[in-house]
């Protein structure tokens, strides 16, 4: 398979499935993309490509976030990216990648045991922000600053429209200040404007293909959808860890 191709199918089903869930666009394509271009290129392409994936469906599906609910949690997750990265730094990323991964698992596990009604009866203003700061930490650490508000999200009550504006408006947000840090670290390399004149029109025309899809199905199938790729997050999060941890 040519290089061009298996980059097409990487970015177009990344698109796909962000376009239909609202997230994991980066747990689709970072393998692969880390597999054909440096880690910086392919860094930078992931997170442009994201960026723009969450911007299209914001636009798209004319859902706006309850302002004071999206700052919420946004002000705090920008204050807890950069801990993130120091405890990166300080901390064995394989162990904290472990535990959040089979924290991933466990609950989307649990949320399907306790069915499609249940609501945590402590959602407010100060546990919103307490998640949109774990996803910040988490983010800084192992790239993964959806997760959380994702999973919290299905619990918090809110319809399947809002909780996509409230936890896509926290991770393009999110990705913006990662994609500024990068720049700021790290100039981006000059290849990665090649990439994404291939990158843009693939990814514009997958995740509308997503929306497609997602404006088809209801909120019980949304829900079991969102809770299986939360899952797959976490096995395959722990299972690229393990290794190295059992060395």
């Amino acid at each position: 398979m040519s290089e061009t191709l298996l980059l097409v199918l990487c970015l177009g089903s990344a698109g796909l499935i962000s376009g239909l869930t609202g997230f994991a666009f980066g747990l689709v394509a970072s393998g692969t993309l880390l597999m054909l271009r440096p880690p910086a290129e392919a860094t930078a392409l992931v997170l442009v490509c994201s960026i723009l994936s969450q911007a299209i469906s914001l636009l798209r599906l004319r859902a706006r976030p309850p302002l004071r609910t999206a700052l919420v949690m946004i002000l705090p997750g920008l204050a807890g990216a950069p801990l993130g990265v120091v405890l990166l730094h300080g901390l064995d990323p394989n162990l904290i990648k472990a535990g959040i991964g089979c924290f991933l698992i466990l609950y989307s596990l649990l949320v399907a045991l306790l069915g499609a009604g249940y609501r945590v009866r402590f959602g407010n203003a100060w546990s919103d922000g307490a998640v949109g700061f774990l996803g910040g930490v988490l983010g800084g650490v192992a790239g993964l600053s959806g997760a959380l508000p994702t999973a919290w999200s299905l619990v918090r009550g809110w319809e399947p429209r809002t909780q996509r504006a409230i936890y896509q408006s926290f991770t393009l947000v999110l990705q913006v200040w990662a994609l500024a840090i990068l720049v700021l670290v790290d100039p981006l390399p000059a290849a990665l404007v090649q990439d994404l004149v291939l990158a843009v029109p693939v990814v514009l025309v997958s995740v509308l293909a997503g929306l497609s899809l997602f404006a088809r199905i209801d909120q019980a199938r949304f829900r079991t959808l969102v809770l299986a790729l939360l899952a797959a997050i976490g096995l395959t999060t722990t299972a690229l860890a393990l290794p190295a941890l059992l060395h």
